[in-house]
């Protein structure tokens, strides 16, 4: 067999911004046989190039420019809110006696310059340090993000995470849909995070976040399950809850966040949070994670509605139609020794055996009229959830 081609890894990308067409040229021709070039005439289509472009690593730009100039070019980069805009590196091409381009450069959060006329090996020598300075930023903030869902607690709150929220639920669905019980899952949404996030420093805020997660704590019982499942985001898993009680509880929590603020230091806080709530039952969902998108779902309309609200408002039922079993079937389970998978279906036996309990009272005269009552009457109480 031949032996496969391997083929080659891609080059680092770098953005050159210039509005001459020579200078563009003459950066290419010394760049490209190392690095893939990005063209931009003026500093609105680099800017545009940049937003659209993940792999670009590198930018190089002009000072004079018609649109946006390089330094109103730099100073929307480093005001931008993500990281791999704001992070990356910014090369000023300068004339070599232009201080004064430098010094506002520089100020602005230019990463260093290029002088004209271009040193070769100096210019290859910085754009590849720079690349690969961007390259060790990017995977260090992947791993970051590997192991924060990789953690089974979230490390700003002490509680669970998103990756334990998930992996446990299907373990509680599982249960539930064994034994026929009730289970709810919550989502706990932070109202005016923008503004919170503007107006507030990352301390005060990362203050209220383990602020809500305490009042949640409070709010649950030993059975749940409470983790932090985004910045400002909560979720609840809550076994055998279900119907008019489980709207309750999110009312309870919704109130119990609102009813007071939070302190901060000197300061005190109001806060709201919007609630989503989904339970088993209501569709056809069969994984804890599409319950939970769903939660998350109703949350998000909930904050588009206005916020300190529940979304769905009201108990919405829907019956599901009963397994039927057969009496011979239940014989063979009961014969292989598995009676705790005919657990749910109690109810359904009974309402088949009593026309025939009746029926042999009647013929065989064993006058155990008051006890097939007593029967009827608990197998009654069976439709509710079973307590197991």
């Amino acid at each position: 067999m031949a032996d496969q081609q391997l083929l080659p890894a891609s080059k680092p990308r770098v953005l050159i911004i210039d509005d001459s067409r020579v200078v563009r040229v003459s950066l290419k021709k010394i760049l490209s046989n190392e690095f893939e070039i990005v063209e931009a005439a003026d500093g609105e289509a680099g800017w545009e190039a940049l937003l659209a472009d993940e792999q670009i690593q590198v930018i190089l730009t002009d000072a004079g420019m018609p649109r946006l100039d390089g330094y109103a070019l730099i100073a929307r980069i480093r005001a931008h809110d993500d990281v791999r805009i704001n992070d990356i590196p910014v090369n000023m091409v300068t004339a070599a006696d232009d201080a004064a381009a430098r010094q506002r450069a520089l100020d602005l959060g230019a990463t260093d310059f290029i002088t004209k006329p271009f040193d070769k090996a100096q210019l290859l020598a910085r754009v590849r340090a720079q690349a690969r300075l961007d390259q060790t930023t990017r995977d260090l903030a992947q791993t970051v993000v590997a192991l924060r869902d990789q953690a089974t607690d979230d490390a700003l709150t002490g509680i669970r995470s998103r990756r334990y929220l998930l992996k446990h639920g299907d373990q509680d669905l599982a249960f539930a849909v064994r034994h026929q019980q009730d289970l709810s899952i919550l989502v706990i949404a932070l109202d005016d995070a923008d503004r919170l996030k503007a107006k507030y420093s990352i301390t005060t805020l990362d203050l209220l976040l383990t602020g809500v997660a305490g009042c949640l704590q409070t709010a649950i019982r030993k059975e749940d399950t409470l983790a932090r499942i985004g910045d400002t985001r909560f979720a609840i898993i809550a076994p055998t809850l279900g119907g008019i009680e489980a709207h309750r509880v999110c009312n309870r929590i919704r109130q119990q966040v609102a009813s007071q603020p939070f302190n901060v230091g000197e300061m005190q806080i109001s806060l709201t949070v919007s609630l989503g709530l989904s339970h088993r039952g209501i569709s056809d969902i069969k994984c804890i994670e599409g319950f939970l998108a769903l939660a998350e779902k109703y949350a998000t309309s909930a904050q588009v509605a206005g916020g300190n609200r529940l979304i769905p408002a009201e108990y919405r039922s829907v019956q599901t139609p009963k397994k039927h079993i057969s009496i011979d079937a239940a014989l063979r389970i009961l014969s292989k020794g598995d009676s705790e998978k005919l657990t749910p279906h109690i109810d359904i036996m009974l309402e088949q055996l009593m026309p025939l309990l009746d029926f042999c009272n009647r013929k065989q005269q064993w006058g155990a009229e008051l006890e097939l009552a007593a029967i009827r009457q608990k197998a009654g109480s069976l439709s509710g959830p079973a307590d197991f």
